[in-house]
């Protein structure tokens, strides 16, 4: 089905859509397409997901978690990604399988529609051929893409027989709104445990019997040491030469696809939006009000204020209908064909398209074409400067490494080099000297003392490396940690205090009611001020076991029924007041809360299913796991 798309290639390498189908390949694309089989670690319905489907998931969910956690590799490591890869690929097998049962099939009508109004397939409004074809090229297994839509057109279908009928009545609106917008105000006391801390003294033994009692977090790594050689191409730019020939030839060879330019025209327009179902007089009354527009330009209106006025163009009216400049290819036919008719500072008649009518206006029309050599005469030679140094660069440590393969002593084969130490690093650590470059830490710790590396690329230099100054993970001394320990251990204590002293002001205040109690104990006594159950608490933050307890709270009996801990300090809190929800904000909030309110329940009712899909499958006998496969290979 992809045949008519694949032939309208296109030259542009940009990587795309990873984001937008990343869900899809974990769910349905990894177990979908096949390959090799090694370990089967579930059989659902007889499709096996073997132990490279789980690891391909789990790929996919490295990148994600990378993302969202921007380097936190800590938290990374905690996670159960193999688990979490394994539940989703048999859930997906599952609503494969129901898929089927129930006969939800996708035509290539369907898959192509689906393929053509991607987001990212998107350039100004229409479907981008080379968004497409730059996406392909990048594909591993031929026909993945393409599964992977059809599959989660399949999903959606199901989740859509499944929840159909799923809605949300407007007296669940109001309650809820009623809920979400009640109020609370709370009196409360803090027993700060920095204000104790200091008048904690801890003794040695005390000190070690804390680290005795928590190692890890003072545990040290492995860490090793390198010495390196960097072959920077930067230093050997001036010993690169580049002649006109060079030059030349490069500029004949990369002619068409990096130095000619297409014909473009920058654009702006006002759209007057009609429906695909409007009828003849909707039609008729846009038609007209465009016609006005067009009117009031030629009368000399300033065209970007009336277009951020009157167009209904949402990605454009608020830049003036500013469209930027965009080749051929990447807008509809009749909007194309108006806009490149007319010269700079032109303006069309009314154009009709799919999306309603338009009046453009052309800013600019650069003509295109071949870029002149001595225009990009300089770009040219830094380019050859830039990969004939990087050559010279490889050139150099590959020479260096065949010597040292052939016996040579790291030392003598680099001599004349410029050796460097890094100091100790851990793995996973960035290298002091180096920095973060992909296979240096992975290099050093797969190695022997002694033993040199391959070439390592990184993005400013070549490396060659020698790992030594190996140490293994120990438990440190109490001397080579004493000041963490000891501010940790105090605080710990300081803590503990504080929790004391409040426990006996809760139950003083559980006799006598805490303002009196805080009197008694000459306390002061705070209030948080008015907040909802979704807000963090004024002055004390987000209290979850707090916020819900103070929903419970009643003039009768105000006093909350625990002590709560708000960054190590204790807590004792009284309900002030509780004020109803203001309805005033109800009508203009119905349509979001509904909205809300409806994903919630399709989310409740998926999860129950899905739950439903699983037993059914156990008790039919058509679900194998052997999660232990994980942990082999």
């Amino acid at each position: 089905m992809l045949r008519f798309l694949r032939k309208y290639s296109s030259s542009i390498g940009v990587k795309i859509l990873y984001g937008v189908l990343a869900l899809l390949f974990i769910g349905w694309g990894v177990g979908a397409i096949g390959g090799e089989r090694k370990q089967d670690v579930a059989v659902v319905y007889g499709e096996a997901i073997s132990r490279r489907d789980v690891d391909e998931a789990v790929t996919v969910l490295t990148q994600q978690y990378e993302q969202m956690l921007r380097g936190r590799t800590d938290i990374l490591r905690s996670l159960n990604l193999s688990g979490q890869a394994l539940d989703e690929l048999i859930d997906q097998a599952l609503l494969r399988h129901e898929a089927a049962r129930l006969g939800i099939t996708v035509s290539d009508a369907d898959l192509f529609d689906a393929i053509t109004h991607l987001p990212a397939l998107q350039q100004n409004g229409r479907f981008d051929r080379s968004r497409l074809e730059a996406y392909l090229r990048t594909e591993r297994v031929p026909g993945a893409f393409e599964d992977a839509i059809r599959q989660g057109i399949l999903k959606q279908r199901l989740d859509a027989l499944v929840t159909d009928g799923v809605g949300v009545s407007d007296s669940e609106l109001e309650e809820r709104y009623r809920f979400d917008h009640e109020k609370a105000n709370l009196a409360f006391v803090r027993t700060a445990a920095n204000d104790l801390a200091p008048a904690i003294t801890l003794s040695d033994e005390e000190l070690q019997k804390y680290l005795d009692e928590h190692p890890d977090p003072y545990r040290v790594p492995a860490r090793a040491r390198a010495r390196y050689v960097a072959y920077r191409p930067a230093d050997l730019l001036s010993q690169v030469e580049v002649k006109d020939d060079d030059v030349a030839e490069y500029y004949a060879l990369h002619k068409e696809d990096k130095f000619t330019e297409p014909e473009q025209v920058r654009a702006r327009h006002i759209l007057v939006k009609v429906t695909a179902d409007a009828d003849a007089d909707a039609k008729a009354a846009a038609r007209k009000k465009a016609e006005e527009l067009l009117a009031k330009v030629k009368a000399g209106a300033d065209f970007a204020a009336l277009a951020k006025e009157s167009s209904q163009d949402p990605g454009s009216a608020a830049k003036g209908g500013d469209l930027g400049l965009f080749p051929r290819g990447h807008m509809v036919p009749a909007f194309e064909e108006a806009a490149f008719a007319l010269q700079a500072g032109g303006v069309s008649d009314v154009v009709e398209t799919p999306f309603g009518f338009h009046v453009i206006k052309v800013e600019e029309h650069p003509p295109g074409g071949v870029k002149p050599l001595e225009a990009v005469r300089g770009e040219i030679v830094d380019t050859l400067k830039q990969e004939r140094a990087l050559a010279l660069a490889r050139k150099q440590a590959e020479e260096d490494r065949r010597k040292i393969a052939r016996g040579t002593p790291f030392t003598d084969a680099l001599a004349g080099r410029t050796i460097e130490e890094t100091p100790p690093f851990a793995k996973g650590a960035e290298v002091p000297g180096v920095g973060r470059v992909p296979g240096f830490v992975e290099s050093a710790f797969a190695l022997r003392e002694g033993e040199v590396s391959d070439l390592i690329e990184g993005p400013d230099a070549i490396y060659l490396l020698a790992p030594f100054g190996f140490s293994e993970p120990h438990a440190p001394t109490l001397d080579e940690v004493r000041e963490r320990v000891t501010v940790d251990a105090r605080r710990e204590r300081a803590e503990a205090a504080a929790r004391e002293r409040a426990d006996k002001l809760l139950t003083r205040a559980r006799e006598i009611g805490l303002d009196q109690a805080a009197a008694e104990a000459g306390v002061r006594v705070e209030e948080t001020g008015p907040f909802e159950r979704g807000d963090a608490i004024p002055t004390l933050g987000r209290l979850a076991d707090l916020t819900a307890d103070a929903f419970t709270l009643t003039p009768e009996a105000p006093l909350a029924p625990k002590l709560y801990s708000a960054g190590g300090d204790a807590i004792v809190a009284a309900l002030r007041t509780r004020t109803p929800a203001d309805m005033a904000g109800f009508e203009g909030a119905k349509d979001k809360l509904r909205e809300q309110l409806q994903r919630q329940k399709h989310e409740a009712v998926l999860t129950a299913y899905m739950s439903y899909l699983k037993e059914r499958a156990q008790r039919e006998g058509a679900l194998d796991v052997h999660p232990d496969a994980l942990s082999r290979g």
